[in-house]
């Protein structure tokens, strides 16, 4: 019988071959309608399979800093190619946030994705936000008055047998 160390591609399906990960605490703002990289939130994996799965876990604090209605499109995406989107009309983000009418209030943001790359390449994966309207600033890990509270944002590359 072989021994098969942690971290090889041969290990049973369903067993962690690596993780990956991106830890921010710096606060950073989007006031724009085009879609740009949100600090911190990418992370670079190299699978051992092309087998395996990778399991994109992402949660940060995202406040809205007005009252203008202005909500918060997120994407995910594996290199250039957006992934994890639904499907129908008009569902070209992973997940929005939507003006609360308390621009005091954290709004948790978290999403799950399950990526099938079939590459041992590099992969980079990231998130991109933009806005749906204009005259409005979104924070992430800061409220807007930037007093009394931050949060630190998590972007995670769970690697898995596949």
């Amino acid at each position: 019988m072989a021994l098969t160390k942690i971290g090889d591609a041969g290990m049973p399906a369903g067993s962690v071959l690596q993780i990956q990960s991106s830890v921010s605490t710096a606060a950073s703002t989007i006031s724009s309608q085009t879609y740009a990289d949100i600090p911190s939130m990418t992370a670079t994996i190299t699978p051992l399979a092309t087998s395996s799965k990778i399991l994109i876990q992402v949660s940060f604090g995202l406040l809205c800093g007005s009252s203008t209605g202005t909500g918060c499109l997120m994407i995910l995406l594996r290199g250039s190619t957006q992934i994890g989107n639904g499907s129908g009309a008009d569902t070209h983000d992973v997940f929005m946030q939507n003006y609360d009418g308390a621009n005091s209030v954290f709004h948790q943001a978290n999403h799950m994705f399950v990526d099938s790359p079939n590459s041992t390449s590099a992969i980079t994966y990231k998130m991109q936000w933009a806005l749906t309207g204009s005259g409005e600033t979104w924070y992430m890990n800061r409220r807007g008055s930037d007093n009394y509270a931050r949060t630190s944002s998590t972007f995670l590359l769970t690697e898995i047998a596949g």
